[in-house]
């Protein structure tokens, strides 16, 4: 069978799973799975890293270190989803919703008027989402890419202040010596099991 006639069978009807196919050759693009892959990693350490970093090092050395490695986070997923189809369709999506309006009322006006929304919608954006969602919402805001990088790279440090030294720091400054005495209990109790076996 030469070529021609080995090709020819593509454009015929669509096979059974064909549109999962097409889903997956537009949206499952390396720098997609790396953004994902990473946003999971992020995801499932961030909470235990800040406690470890809060229990170690203490409260607010612990913000620093977790805002700068948050700050590497926002720089990745900010590069990984520029240009990326899927956000072009997060909004195309949006946009036949009531979000598109929102994002519509914020990103279309380019005035003074404009702006100030823009600056009110930020600090929501920075304290409240982490890298990944701001990063999706930047992108969503049709930010420029240095002001994104920069508000998104340096809001790092703010929201890691509040969560990691004043939310979780807080946590940890009134259940730190109850967890403490509880971790030297069981010590006592593993050395007396270990005891008793030898």
């Amino acid at each position: 069978m030469d070529d021609a006639e080995a090709g020819a069978g593509t454009d015929e009807a669509p096979e059974s799973g064909s549109p999962r196919r097409a889903l997956l050759m537009r949206y499952a693009r390396p720098q997609m799975g790396a953004a994902l892959v990473l946003w999971r990693v992020e995801a499932y350490l961030a909470t235990p890293l800040a406690l470890l970093f809060i229990a170690t090092i203490g409260r607010w050395p612990a913000a620093l270190a977790m805002g700068s490695l948050m700050a590497v986070f926002a720089a990745v997923f900010l590069f990984l989803l520029e240009d990326e189809p899927a956000v072009d369709d997060i909004r195309a999506w949006a946009d036949r919703r009531r979000l598109g309006r929102l994002l519509e009322w914020l990103a279309e006006r380019t005035d003074v008027v404009g702006r100030a929304r823009r600056l009110a919608a930020l600090l929501p954006a920075v304290m409240v989402l982490g890298p990944f969602w701001r990063a999706i919402a930047f992108h969503l805001f049709r930010m420029r890419r240095p002001a994104a990088y920069m508000l998104s790279v340096g809001g790092s440090f703010p929201h890691a202040l509040l969560w990691t030294g004043l939310i979780l720091g807080g946590i940890w400054s009134l259940l730190g010596p109850w967890i403490e005495q509880a971790l030297l209990r069981t010590e006592s109790v593993l050395e007396g099991i270990w005891e008793g076996l030898l």
